[in-house]
C-alpha cells in the first residue's frame, strides 16, 4: 500500500458487519439496482456510524475523504522537495486512498486474522485527560482507552430512540474536532452544542417549576449544565467553579457574538492568552467527549 514521508493522513482498514435490523432501503426508480443500492446505503450508514463512534471514543480522527468532487494537488516525491518543484504542474486529483487490486482484496466474508501487536490501552482518566495527543503528533501510533470495549458494548445496546439522541451528540464532537485548527470558534460552539444535545437528554423529564414573582423557569439551563458535568465529570468546589467559567464562555460566544481572540491566523494575542485560549478549548473538547462516554458507562 502507499506511503510518504509527508503524510500526515494514516490509512486504517475498517472492518464490520451488518444485521438485517440495520438494513437501509434507499428508493430507486430502476428495481433491478435496488439491492445493490440498499446493501451500499446499509454499509456506508454503519461505516459513517462507526467512524464517528471511534472519533468521540478517542483522542483521534477516523475519517474518510469526502465530497469526491476532486480538488488541485501536486505530486511530491519519494524524497525532499527541493528547487525542482517549480516546475511541476498541478494536476487534478480525486480524493482517494488507492492502491492497484486494492478493493478486491477487501471482499472478504469473514475478518482478517490480526498480525499486528494489540493496541495499547491506557487507563481511562488518563487517556482523556493527561496530556491527550489529538493528532498533534502525526508519528504517534493510536492508543485506546481501557473502555473501548464497554463503550460499544453500551452504545449498541441503547434504545433506538435514545441512540439517536447520542448519535446527534456524537457528530457534534466530531464537528468540533474537524473545526479544531480552521474554525476555533466554530469548533466550540460545536462542542458546547454536544454537551448540551447530552443535557438535554438527561433532563428530558424534567419540568421546572416557574417562579410566581418573575415567570422565569427556577431550573436554568445554566445550572442543568453545571449539574450535568458535575455528575458525570466530577463533583467538586474547583469543577463547579470551572463549569461556570465554561458557561460563561459560551454564553458570551452565542449572545454577543464574541470570537476567540486567536480566531484568526495571525491575530495580535499575547503567548499568555494564546495558552489559556488553547488550554480552554481542548479541555472544553474533551469533556463533550466525555459528557458521552462518561454517560455510556454508567448505564
Amino acid at each position: 500500500m502507499p506511503s510518504s514521508i509527508y503524510q500526515e493522513h494514516h490509512p486504517n482498514i475498517l472492518e464490520f458487519w451488518t444485521d438485517e435490523h440495520e438494513k437501509v432501503t434507499v428508493p430507486i426508480e430502476f428495481e433491478e439496482l435496488q439491492d445493490s443500492m440498499d446493501l451500499t446505503a446499509t454499509s456506508v450508514t454503519k461505516q459513517d456510524k462507526l467512524l464517528t463512534l471511534l472519533s468521540t471514543f478517542t483522542n483521534n480522527l477516523f475519517f474518510k475523504y469526502q465530497p469526491m468532487s476532486g480538488t488541485w494537488g501536486i505530486p511530491l516525491p519519494a524524497t525532499e522537495v527541493g528547487d525542482e518543484i517549480d516546475s511541476v504542474s498541478s494536476q487534478w486529483c480525486m480524493r482517494l486512498y488507492h492502491s492497484p487490486g486494492m478493493f478486491k482484496s477487501f471482499k472478504e466474508n469473514q475478518f482478517t486474522a490480526p498480525t499486528y501487536e494489540p493496541i495499547k490501552r491506557v487507563a481511562h482518566r488518563d487517556y482523556y485527560t493527561n496530556n491527550p495527543n489529538l493528532d498533534f503528533k502525526g508519528d504517534k501510533r493510536i492508543e485506546l482507552p481501557e473502555t473501548i470495549d464497554s463503550l460499544f458494548d453500551n452504545y449498541f445496546s441503547l434504545e433506538p430512540r435514545i441512540a439517536k439522541i447520542a448519535d446527534i451528540a456524537a457528530s457534534y464532537v466530531v464537528s468540533a474536532v474537524e473545526l479544531r485548527n480552521s474554525r476555533k470558534t466554530l469548533s466550540l460552539l460545536a462542542a458546547f452544542t454536544a454537551l448540551e444535545t447530552m443535557v438535554n437528554l438527561e433532563f428530558k423529564d424534567h419540568k421546572p417549576e416557574t417562579c410566581s414573582e418573575c415567570s422565569q423557569k427556577k431550573f436554568s439551563i445554566a445550572k442543568k449544565f453545571r449539574e450535568y458535568l458535575l455528575k458525570y465529570i466530577g463533583e467538586s468546589d474547583a469543577n463547579k467553579k470551572k463549569f461556570n467559567s465554561y458557561y460563561s464562555v459560551r454564553s458570551k460566544i452565542v449572545h454577543t457574538g464574541e470570537q476567540l481572540k486567536t480566531e484568526l491566523l495571525f491575530a495580535d494575542v499575547s503567548k499568555e492568552d494564546q495558552h489559556k485560549e488553547f488550554t480552554t478549548s481542548i479541555e472544553i473538547l474533551q469533556l463533550s467527549k466525555l459528557s458521552i462516554i462518561n454517560w455510556l458507562l454508567k448505564r
